[in-house]
């Protein structure tokens, strides 16, 4: 289902210029809008601001039992937002292969289940299970940036992984907005084997 943003550019603004102070949740977004005139039934409400996190325009954090909305700045954003949100944008179903694919091009490395995941996709079908020396270290690297990997995650490539100078492009463009440097492990020290089941 593909989401659009809300019509209502004034609605809009309103919500963006609340939150440049700080994080609110429907009900505070609520009273601010009703302060402007615009009185919105909550479900309304909560699919309007659906639409803005689907959009890439605010984040979304849940504490029980309830959800914060904040503006999403470029620097907050992470490699798998950024993917989760251009396979919505495309209008692509929220299907896990594709999100393997992307980050497999973009990263340059095998990628590991629970990253896929965070993309808020499904897990892909498509994929092999790479052995790799430097898993460790990967995992390691990727908990200094605040992504925890389980021991028994799995490590995957795509099957239908495709050498791509356009790819490579995109991928060094993304680095020159977001640091990919932090996900990964210097290129020197990749080495890789397929399991064969």
């Amino acid at each position: 289902m593909e989401s659009k943003l809300p019509e209502n550019r004034h609605i809009m603004e309103i919500i963006l210029d609340t939150l440049q102070n700080g994080e609110q949740s429907i009900s505070g977004i609520g009273r601010v809008l009703a302060e402007n005139g615009f009185r919105m039934h909550r479900i309304m409400l909560s699919g309007y601001l659906k639409a803005l996190v689907d959009a890439g325009i605010l984040k979304e954090r849940r504490i029980k039992p309830v959800t914060l909305y904040s503006v999403l700045r470029r620097q907050d954003m992470n490699i798998y937002e950024l993917t989760g949100n251009a396979i919505r944008s495309s209008g692509s179903k929220m299907d896990g292969d594709t999100a393997l694919r992307l980050l497999y091009a973009i990263l340059r490395r095998p990628v590991f289940l629970t990253e896929v995941e965070r993309c808020g996709t499904k897990k892909p079908l498509n994929f092999e299970t790479i052995i790799w020396e430097r898993r460790k270290d990967l995992i390691r690297k990727l908990a200094e940036s605040g992504i925890i990997i389980p021991e028994t995650d799995m490590l995957v490539v795509p099957k239908d992984a495709t050498a791509d100078n356009t790819i490579d492009l995109i991928s060094t463009l993304l680095g020159q907005v977001i640091d990919l440097k932090k996900y990964t492990i210097p290129e020197a020290e990749k080495k890789q084997k397929t399991l064969d089941f």
